[in-house]
């Protein structure tokens, strides 16, 4: 498996990772990692079905993408990995897992957050999850689109 893009993106699976990312990076799957969609059948039933039968896409728990991370013999080839937020991967980090510069794609409006980008918005705990985050190594870059210039998320957190 060849990790190209591990996303955050609170939509999961829609028209910007499946026409956008994984037509870009010629991808051969997407991986959905939330533990509450992968508990409900109806949820992953509709995140899957949005996926054009050229991808292979699965939604599974934090626990089983560790396992697959280490598993060897996984057929998954090139692969976009999904998670909601900081705090998905924060529990991924947590096992000593090992990420590449991982993008953060879309976190949009609710009460509470600040607009850093007009697809990123954050409250005080998703800014202090990801800087504990970076503290440990990780890299941040916002991008929504490909076509789009990349804008480290370090330098939009110094500004707050």
């Amino acid at each position: 498996m060849e990790i190209q893009l591990f996303r955050i993106d609170d939509r999961l699976i829609h028209g910007q990772v499946v026409i956008g990312w994984a037509q870009h990076l010629n991808s051969n799957t997407i991986v959905l990692c939330d533990d509450s969609v992968a508990a409900n059948e109806w949820e992953k039933e509709l995140y899957l079905s949005i996926v054009p039968n050229h991808l292979q896409a699965f939604v599974i728990k934090a626990t089983d993408l560790l396992k697959e991370l280490k598993n060897q013999n996984n057929n998954w080839g090139k692969t976009i990995i999904l998670v909601d937020s900081p705090f998905t991967l924060e529990k991924l980090v947590q096992n000593n897992e090992k990420f590449p510069r991982i993008n953060v794609g879309g976190i949009h409006f609710k009460d509470g957050r600040k607009e850093l980008l007009p697809y990123l918005f954050l409250d005080d705990g998703e800014i202090q999850c990801f800087k504990r985050l970076m503290a440990k190594g990780l890299d941040f870059f916002c991008q929504d689109v490909p076509t789009a210039k990349p804008v480290p998320l370090k330098r939009l957190l110094d500004k707050q």
